[in-house]
C-alpha cells in the first residue's frame, strides 16, 4: 500500500492544528496513538516553526505538507518558501537543547526546542534547502502488529 496527499495551508498559526489533525487522521490505521502523538506534534512544530521563524508571522505565504502512507513508514515533508534555515540551527544535537537548568528561568532556551522535539519523536529528520524551496522531511517507521 503505497498512497500519498498533498495539503497546503496558509502561513496563519490558527490553521495549524486543522492540518494537524487531518494528518493524524491519515495515519489512524497505521500507527498506534504514541506514534499518532508523535507524529502530530513534529509536524505542529515544523509549522510553527515555518510560520514563526521563516515567514514571521506574516499571512498569505503558502505552507505544503505532503504525506505519504507506505507499508512500513508513513513520510510527511514540509514545504516551504522561506528563505532556508541557518546552518548552526540544523547542526545542534537534540541533547544539547535540552541541557539547561529547569529551575533557572533565565538559563531556558529561547527557541531550538522544535527541531529537537522533531528529531526525538521522528524516526528520521532531513532538511533540504535549493530553489528558493524548503523541505523538511520526516519519517516514522510502522511498528510490526503482533498477532
Amino acid at each position: 500500500m503505497v498512497s500519498s496527499i498533498s495539503l497546503s495551508i496558509d502561513s496563519d498559526l490558527d490553521k495549524v492544528s486543522l492540518l494537524a489533525r487531518a494528518v493524524r487522521a491519515l495515519c489512524e490505521d497505521l500507527l498506534g496513538p504514541d506514534d499518532q502523538d508523535a507524529v502530530e506534534l513534529s509536524l505542529v512544530e515544523a509549522i510553527n516553526n515555518v510560520i514563526k521563524h521563516g515567514y514571521h508571522g506574516e499571512r498569505g505565504k503558502d505552507v505544503q505538507v505532503a504525506v505519504g502512507l507506505q507499508a512500513d513508514q508513513v513520510v510527511i515533508e514540509v514545504i516551504d518558501h522561506a528563505p532556508p534555515m541557518p546552518a548552526q540551527v540544523l547542526d545542534k544535537a537534540p541533547e544539547d537543547t535540552f541541557a539547561f537548568d529547569e529551575a533557572d528561568l533565565a538559563d531556558i532556551p529561547e527557541g531550538g526546542m522544535g527541531l529537537a522535539l522533531i528529531r526525538m519523536n521522528m524516526d528520521e529528520v532531513e532538511y533540504h534547502s535549493g530553489d528558493s524551496e524548503n523541505r523538511l522531511r520526516m519519517v516514522k517507521r510502522i511498528a510490526p502488529r503482533s498477532q
